[in-house]
């Protein structure tokens, strides 16, 4: 059974097609969406200053799905500007964060292997990544505040219309206390 909860879209320019920022009740976590046309808005928010994982959107490909790049940096916003440079195919960013900024590099990075690893097995998207990164070594304690942490990102992609993470935009939990996508 699913249990209630409160995701609070902000539109700091008043555009719902412009930059846009999420919480979620009870989460120490923040998000970001933007057009990569408002890439340059984007950079003054703080959220790009911390360390975090980003999904990068671009429009669908001959196959029909979207094409996905997940990241992470520490913080994420050179990491962007690179990807600006770069990669032409992505339209539209969605980066999160903590507010605390709790997040290390090695939770990023189990984030990131832990999203390209569910879109793979989810099948719902094109993935530009070009290697699965393997999962760092974290101590049980934090393997488990890195998949909380995930848990809350899981939530809030599908509400901002990202569904490239599991099979029907719900995750569940498997005997392992790994996030699954389910087909």
């Amino acid at each position: 059974m699913s249990k209630a909860y409160t995701i609070k879209i902000f539109l700091p320019d008043g555009n719902p097609d412009g930059l846009r920022t999420i919480e979620k009740s009870g989460w120490n976590g923040s998000g970001i969406v933007f057009p990569r046309t408002m890439l340059g808005e984007a950079r003054k928010r703080p959220e790009l200053g911390r360390a975090g994982v980003y999904i990068l959107l671009g429009p669908p490909e001959e196959s029909g799905l979207p094409k996905v790049y997940v990241g992470e940096g520490d913080p994420v916003q050179p990491r962007l500007d690179s990807h600006a440079a770069k990669k032409d195919f992505w339209t539209t960013c969605a980066a999160f964060t903590a507010k605390d900024a709790n997040l290390n590099k090695a939770y990023v990075q189990y984030i990131e292997a832990r999203l390209i690893a569910l879109a793979s097995n989810a099948k719902r998207s094109v993935l530009d990544n070009g290697n699965a990164p393997a999962l760092p070594t974290l101590s049980e304690s934090d393997k488990a505040d890195a998949e909380s942490f995930l848990a809350e990102v899981l939530l809030c992609l599908p509400v901002i219309g990202v569904n490239a993470f599991s099979g029907t935009g719900i995750a569940k939990i498997n005997d392992q206390g790994l996030f699954i996508a389910v087909s």
